[in-house]
């Protein structure tokens, strides 16, 4: 009586298991780059593609933005196809954007995934940061505002302000070419502040500046009675420059 139930089981099992073995099976084309030699405003790269699991003969296929077919190589065996491009700075990243395309016999293709070598390529080391410490006074007590922004350094930048001791307080991470801004109340004591701008391929700090005290303290007691670099009061409600 219970035989049409496990034959359904069977089914379902044996259903399952080909779901399984066709997951396993699906074909995965690799893509990796190599910079070969560098100029000034380019660089010649190696672009290597390799689809182990698509069966020979492989026909190669390197695209590049909106699916444009830069360049085709047949492989008959199951080594890599590897192209060679002169490539130069864009001003998108998208148009420095591959990927490869492996065809088997059939017409049956799968793509890699998108390689992206803007930033590796072109990347630079944050400079020249500039650091605007302002300490406030609007009636409800100073108030410290802080604005961070290097002249060039490739993104993304996290800006972080950091104690003298080296702990973070603060840290943001704005848009390409914005400055980060901070801003805090004084502690009841005064303290030493900088500004930490760091990308993946260096860091930077400005000078330490001397924040006076807050709310306990008169404003006027902040002029003249900290060593230089501090930060100047004001008592108007305009900022410092």
């Amino acid at each position: 009586m219970r035989l049409p139930g496990l034959l359904c089981l069977a089914v379902l099992a044996a259903s399952s298991f080909s779901e399984v073995q066709e997951e396993e099976i699906t074909p995965d084309v690799s893509i990796a780059y190599k910079v070969l030699e560098v100029f000034p405003k380019g660089r010649r790269v190696l672009i290597t593609c390799h689809a182990l699991q698509v069966p020979p003969p492989i026909t190669y296929s390197l695209c590049g933005t909106k699916n444009i077919k830069v360049a085709k190589k047949v492989v008959k065996t199951h080594k890599p196809a590897s192209f060679s491009l002169n490539i130069t700075l864009k001003s998108s990243p998208d148009l420095l954007t591959y990927f490869c395309r492996a065809a088997s016999t059939s017409g049956a293709h799968v793509d890699s995934a998108r390689l992206q070598m803007y930033w590796e390529l072109w990347s630079k080391p944050v400079s020249e940061l500039r650091a605007n410490f302002a300490l406030w006074d609007r009636g409800s007590g100073p108030r410290v505002e802080v604005s961070c922004q290097v002249s060039s350094g490739s993104p993304p930048i996290t800006y972080s302000l950091v104690g003298k001791d080296g702990q973070v307080h603060l840290q943001q991470r704005p848009r390409p070419g914005e400055p980060a801004n901070f801003s805090f109340l004084p502690s009841q004591t005064s303290d030493w502040f900088q500004c930490q701008a760091e990308n993946n391929i260096s860091v930077q700090h400005s000078a330490l500046t001397l924040v006076p005290p807050g709310r306990d303290q008169k404003m006027q007691d902040c002029q003249g009675l900290w060593s230089a670099p501090s930060l100047p009061c004001c008592p108007t409600g305009a900022p410092t420059i």
